[in-house]
């Protein structure tokens, strides 16, 4: 099922469709809030507890809301009318944001419960996996399939780009009067893009889905997915790109801090090559796709990914380094681009939100047991082993993939 706005000519520019422009204005200014709040709330709490396990635990927090409603939330968003959704789910955030924020500036330092930030940093990422399920919904309804690759690609810009500003931002926290200015901060940017999205005018189909039982609709975008073969092969490829993704950019840092002895100074800038690679990742995907497909820029990121997980351990120098942090910002963005851009294009929009919802869970499911497994290696044999064991593993999923059927995907 299209929408009526699907049908619009391919020809036309996504920047002439207010309905886009309108969510990514949106999307920016609620990814610089939460950008905001994520690094502020392991601040506020290792300044109240002292203890890197305690900042560690709040950061842990940010996958529970996908491991626990990844595979249900959907069909909530699937139900309810998108622009709605999204305004309740940004209103609760944004009056979350200014209660806490009031609460914890007036309150006796002695009176501010850590519980009370675990409980807010919970609910605020449940709410933001919520408005993103329906925004990735509400971009099905709101741009022809042609433009999807595009559209992911700008909303991946927007994403790297707070990724790259995070040490800017993290700084200027730092230089508050008061850490809990950063609530404060969020709670305004969350509010303009409320007001913002008050002017999204989404034309959903006007014939829905008959409602039945909230199993009989779960098992639908179940279905949904498993009976597209390719998505679905997709979707297990992307367990293995997540989980060497995410143990590699977490032990590049414990690498050059632990091992080589760099300054936080210089792994702040190092690791924002990722970002620039991403960055520029955002902005050529498109043009790789059209040139190769996305079975051929996955195999190229996975040649690429390779060879700069294998070489990392044998160059400790700040150029060789940030060269391969910068490959991997780039290679990794075009993965998720061309991926996300597949999901969107050859999903029904009735069923997006499941399938969005699901598909996101299992990205994820690989890797609490890598990052564990990671870390027992590289405490027995250090981490250029683990490394090795990274581009070994992209070696195999890579002579896989090239047997498969994502090798034909356009």
């Amino acid at each position: 099922m299209t929408s009526p706005t699907m049908a619009s000519t391919a020809k036309q520019s996504i920047w002439q469709n207010r309905n886009f422009v309108i969510l990514l204005a949106t999307g920016f200014l609620l990814s610089f809030g939460s950008r905001v709040y994520e690094l502020a709330l392991p601040l506020i709490i290792y300044e109240l507890t002292q203890s890197s396990v305690a900042m560690g635990t709040m950061r842990a927090l940010q996958f529970l809301p996908i491991f626990l409603f990844g595979m249900v939330i959907g069909v909530f968003v699937d139900r309810a009318d998108k622009k709605r959704w999204m305004l309740t789910v940004i209103s609760l955030q944004t009056m979350a944001l200014f209660s806490l924020y009031f609460w914890a500036s007036t309150a006796v330092p002695g009176d501010r419960n850590v519980m009370v930030f675990y409980v807010a940093g919970f609910f605020l990422m449940l709410l933001n996996y919520g408005y993103v399920n329906a925004r990735i919904t509400s971009v099905k309804w709101a741009l022809p399939t042609s433009m999807m690759t595009s559209a992911n690609a700008k909303f991946t810009f927007i994403q790297t780009l707070m990724q790259v500003m995070g040490p800017a931002i993290s700084g200027a926290i730092l230089f508050l009067s008061s850490l809990y200015l950063g609530l404060l901060i969020t709670a305004v940017m969350y509010l303009l893009g409320l007001l913002a999205l008050t002017r999204l005018q989404l034309q959903e189909s006007t014939r829905r889905e008959e409602h039945t039982s909230f199993t009989e609709e779960l098992r639908a975008g179940w279905l949904a997915l498993r009976q597209n073969q390719v998505l679905w092969v997709m979707t297990l490829f992307v367990v293995f790109f997540n989980a060497s993704s995410i143990v590699y950019e977490l032990m590049v840092i414990f690498f050059v801090k632990d091992e080589l002895h760099w300054s936080t100074a210089q792994v702040g800038i190092v690791m924002s090559c990722a970002g620039i690679g991403g960055l520029l990742g955002s902005l050529l995907t498109e043009r790789i796709r059209r040139a190769i497909g996305i079975g051929g820029a996955l195999a190229l990121s996975l040649i690429i990914l390779g060879l700069t997980y294998s070489l990392t351990g044998y160059h400790s120098s700040a150029w060789s380094v940030g060269m391969a942090m910068f490959a991997f910002g780039f290679m990794t963005t075009m993965q998720n681009i061309c991926i996300w851009a597949y999901r969107h294009e050859t999903t029904p929009a009735p069923l997006i939100g499941r399938v969005s919802g699901m598909t996101g869970a299992i990205f994820k499911i690989g890797v609490p047991l890598a990052l564990l497994g990671a870390g027992v290696l590289a405490d027995i044999a250090g981490a250029r082993m683990v490394f090795m064991v990274c581009g070994v593993v992209q070696a195999l999923v890579f002579l896989v993939f090239m047997r498969s059927r994502l090798m034909a995907v356009r």
